[in-house]
């Protein structure tokens, strides 16, 4: 081979190869997010106990004492009672204004003279705090049940309208013009079509319905002293046992958390493409 061959033959650039994650990075990443989000955890339980024992009074709950007074208050009987009859309006309530308010809110996003005609009405409601309704829903309804499921009904029902309404508004023009061309009729576009496309909306609003729900329920409880978890608190708290009453604001947190987790699970069985789309 001659010096000439030598120099002409072109010589092959170095391919850089992307780094890859090694497995064992992302579980040492994800066991170091827990063991933050622990340590955090553990840093306001100290400073809460801390607090209460050196500076503030002494009827005022603590992790310790919420701890003790957790197994007694979520096996008495009185408990059971109060987390039923909350539990039973707040799914009631839900089911109702979700059903009701996913189906308005899809007639909402694709009518423009209704939502034309609806739209100030809807937002008004929507940015009032439901406890204004409360006094007259007692008077209207009286102090029973149906006060509180008509107070959850409604407040699950404005977020599942606003949010199904953007998503049924905002669905690409693409699957209309499809729906239009295979000549679908009208409850094929709305089952095969539009609900596919608004499904993440739709979920979005009921997370939102149901700790919206939650706080109408403990409402009307309070202001109206209807037997449920509000009235349990309340009662509780007035009688200076604080961490009975703190169990059952954490059972109500719980509630809500796991509702927030079974609608994204929901999304995840339902609608799969949607998160793969938005990753």
């Amino acid at each position: 081979m001659t010096q000439d061959t030598l120099t002409k033959t072109p010589t092959r650039a170095p391919t850089r190869t992307r780094p890859r994650a090694r497995r064992a990075d992302r579980p040492l990443s994800r066991r170091a997010d827990i063991l933050g989000k622990l340590t955090v955890a553990a840093l306001v339980l100290a400073v809460w106990e801390i607090s209460v024992r050196l500076w503030l009074p002494d009827y005022l709950p603590t992790p310790s004492g919420v701890a003790g007074a957790a197994w007694p208050t979520l096996t008495s009987s009185d408990f059971g009672t109060a987390l039923g009859e909350t539990l039973g309006g707040v799914l009631r309530g839900l089911l109702i204004g979700c059903v009701a308010g996913t189906a308005l809110g899809l007639a909402v996003g694709r009518v423009p003279w209704l939502r034309h005609l609806t739209s100030p009405y809807v937002s008004g409601l929507y940015a009032m705090p439901m406890l204004a309704i409360v006094p007259m829903a007692t008077i209207w309804l009286g102090y029973s049940g149906d006060t509180r499921l008509a107070v959850i009904a409604l407040s699950a029902l404005l977020p599942c309208v606003v949010s199904t309404g953007d998503g049924a508004r905002n669905v690409p023009l693409q699957l209309s013009e499809l729906a239009r061309m295979l000549r679908l009729s009208r409850p094929r576009v709305v089952i095969d079509v539009l609900l596919p496309a608004t499904l993440p909306f739709v979920v979005a609003g009921v997370q939102v319905a149901v700790g919206r729900a939650l706080v109408g329920a403990v409402a009307v409880e309070f202001l109206a002293s209807l037997p449920g978890l509000g009235t349990f608190i309340l009662t509780n708290a007035r009688s200076f046992d604080q961490d009975a009453a703190f169990v059952a604001v954490l059972v109500l947190a719980v509630l809500g958390i796991a509702a927030r987790t079974g609608t994204e699970a929901a999304l995840r069985r339902l609608a799969p493409w949607h998160l793969h789309v938005n990753r």
